[in-house]
């Protein structure tokens, strides 16, 4: 494996399936409930589901450019 393999499977592993799940768990909640603290998170559904796909979104860009180097 090529060090910019073992990069990019580096970074495949740290994006996750977090935002699946939270997809999965939250599919059948109305919009009140997205707006409703979860857990013992002090985050609303919609906002942790906000939080990894910016984590989601910062690991693709960083993907890509890993792609892009020569």
């Amino acid at each position: 494996m090529t060090p910019k393999e073992t990069v990019l499977q580096a970074l495949s592993h740290y994006r996750g399936d977090n935002t699946l799940c939270a997809m999965s768990a939250f599919k059948n909640c109305t919009p009140a409930q997205m707006r409703e603290q979860y857990g013992q998170s002090g985050e609303t559904r919609a906002q942790i589901l906000a939080g990894y796909l910016e984590h989601d979104k910062r690991v693709d860009a960083a993907i890509a450019w890993i792609r892009a180097c020569p």
